[in-house]
Order: structure tokens, then sequence, then C-alpha cells
């Protein structure tokens, strides 16, 4: 599929990178790092800048999901002037500074002078900032067939390790809260056993930011092999995980790359994805959920103190 949002191509272009063959990923660099400037560029001055041939240019945007060169620089220089629009306005709405705080960098691009509640406030900046982005890659269809797989789904199983595993036992828990009853195995054997006990017509909701946890990948092998149906919430659109799994939510930080998805390994997208999740299958669950959120309100009241 043709990407046509604003800012779904470089979203793409990062997201599969590290899927494509070396001379490719020297080519898609050049393509992330000269953005703004390939409409001016013609294939041959990108095959020259990335020691490609024009036609490993061509190639790579194809494997990419464009027809060609020419289509993915139309559409760069697209999401240049939109991303330069958007800027504009966040710097006239921003404040320069927190408390009097200055945002210069100290020696060797150091943030010597921000306050700890600048760096914080620059953190909220940036997510709004990013949210178009990190929608990017996330296809309506695929939401949909993910919520009602969900809703209508015998048994629900989510799944995550490492940092995605907070997140999968916070989304079976809202699941739950909803009326959509949901388990999350901690333990990766536990996982591998429950998966394989699944049945067609059950669901494993697995959370991996990479798409290439061992262990993730191992229960959604086990499940696919039972017959359930697998939902991957990940940040990467090709990964093993998206290809063992029926239905891919991809949602991603804008100018994320493999090695900070590894280094850094923030869940915000996926978080924010669940959060979006819970309300649809509520929505579509109706007078079962609100029966199950009067309930939970309940359980709640009684666990609070006065």
């Amino acid at each position: 599929m043709t990407p046509s949002r604003p800012g779904e191509v470089i979203a793409t272009i990062r997201s599969l990178l590290p899927s494509l063959l070396p001379t490719e990923q020297a080519v898609a660099q050049v393509l992330l790092a000269r953005s703004a400037e390939i409409v001016e560029l013609s294939s041959q001055q990108v095959a020259e800048l990335a020691g490609a041939s024009r036609a490993t240019v061509v190639r790579t945007c194809q494997s990419l999901g464009f027809s060609g060169y020419q289509q993915l620089r139309v559409l760069l220089a697209r999401d240049a002037a939109f991303a330069a629009t958007a800027q504009d306005g966040a710097g006239r709405g921003s404040p320069s500074g927190v408390d009097g705080a200055s945002r210069e960098g100290g020696p060797n691009g150091t943030p010597a002078t921000r306050t700890a509640s600048g760096i914080v406030e620059d953190t909220f900046r940036q997510v709004a900032a990013g949210v178009a982005g990190m929608m990017a890659l996330l296809d309506g269809d695929e939401v949909a067939a993910a919520v009602e797989a969900l809703a209508t789904a015998r048994r629900v199983v989510v799944v995550g390790n490492g940092l995605s595993g907070p997140l999968a036992l916070d989304a079976a828990a809202r699941l739950t809260g909803a009326g959509r009853a949901a388990e999350a195995p901690f333990d990766v054997i536990n996982q591998q056993i429950t998966a394989r006990l699944l049945e067609p017509g059950d669901v494993l909701l697995v959370v991996s930011g990479s798409g290439s946890n061992a262990a993730s990948l191992r229960a959604a092998d086990a499940a696919v092999a039972a017959g359930a149906t697998v939902i991957a919430v990940t940040a990467f659109a090709r990964s093993p995980l998206s290809q063992l799994a029926g239905t891919n939510l991809v949602v991603t930080m804008p100018d994320l790359t493999f090695r900070d998805e590894i280094t850094l390994a923030t869940r915000l997208p996926q978080a924010i994805l669940v959060e979006g999740l819970v309300a649809a299958v509520t929505a579509r669950l109706g007078e079962a959920a609100v029966r199950a959120k009067a309930l939970a309100l309940d359980a709640i009241s009684d666990n609070l103190a006065e």
C-alpha cells in the first residue's frame, strides 16, 4: 500500500529499513538523511551518495512500497513541506524556556543549562509534535480487524517481554475491566504453554516494540500453530513478528531507528495504542462493557482507603 498521509513516507522508510538488503539500506539512509533535498536530487545523484547503482535506488523504492523513485521524491517533498508547517506552528506556540532557563546546550552539545522541569516539558512537547508521525503506519482496516477479534474471541491472551511486559499486563487488566476477560502470563515458558493450548477462535495479542523478541516470537509461533489469531502491536512494519501475525498494528516514534528501539526502548506509542484499543473494544461490547465497568468500580471502591 502506497503511503498517503503526511509523515507516512519517512515512517515507512524507517520501519522497513532493518528488513532491506545492505545496498538498499545504504540508499534508504540517504533518503532519510537528505529527505528535505530529495526533490532536487535525481536518482543517479542518490545512487552516487549511497555508493550504489541507479537500479538499486529504484529497487529500494519498490521494496519500500513505492512504484519508483519519482513517486517517492514527490511524496517526500510533500512531507517536508508538511513538517516545516507543523514545526513553525509548534514554535510559535511553545515558550522559549522554563523557569527562565536557556535552551542552549553546553560543551559538546550537552544541555548544561536546562532545568529538570524544562527537560520534562520538552518531552511532552516532543510527544505532542510527534503524534501524527506515530500513527503514520497505523492501518484503519487492521485496527478494525483487531478490535472485532478481541471483542468476539473465546479467549484472549496478551504477551509481552522486556519493557513490553508491563504494557502487556496493563492491556490485559484494562481489557478485563472493560468486560473482555484477558490474561497475561509473565513467565516465558508459561506464555508458550498457554499459546500452545489456544484454539481457533482465540486471540494472542503480542506487544513487542522491535518485533524481534525471541520469547514473544516463540509464543506467537505456538499460537499460529494452534490456529489462533495473532495480533501484533509493534514499531516496525516488517519484522519477524509481523510475518507471523495475521493483524499488525504499527505505531512508532518519528525518527525511530532499529538501534534506537533497542537502546532507548520507548513504549509510549504502543501504550497510547493500547488505550485506544481498550476504548474501541469497550464501545464494541456496548452494554456488557457498561456492566463490567460498574462491577470493576465496585471492586476499586472497596480497596480505596479513607
